[in-house]
């Protein structure tokens, strides 16, 4: 059996920030892109990385196999 990644990281996300109704998820080939609410990019990375990378390690642990994912916080770019 295999889960859906965007599901996946869908649901984890939701769970981890403070306004899990801002929360996307795209999927673009073999990349899982996440968009939170601005200000809460850093809680779904968590401190150096750590949250992201736990979400990373699930969604590959339990999707296919033979498929490597990405899966990647996608903030808006910052105008200086």
């Amino acid at each position: 059996m295999t889960t859906d990644p965007s599901d996946l990281s869908l649901y984890l996300a939701q769970s981890i920030v403070e306004q899990p109704a801002q929360v996307r998820v795209t999927r673009r080939g073999p990349n899982v892109l996440i968009r939170v609410a601005p200000g809460e990019e850093g809680r779904l990375i968590g401190r150096q990385g750590r949250v992201i990378q736990a979400m990373r390690t699930l969604v590959r642990a339990v999707c296919d196999p033979s498929e490597r994912l990405n899966v990647d916080l996608d903030a808006p770019r910052k105008e200086r």
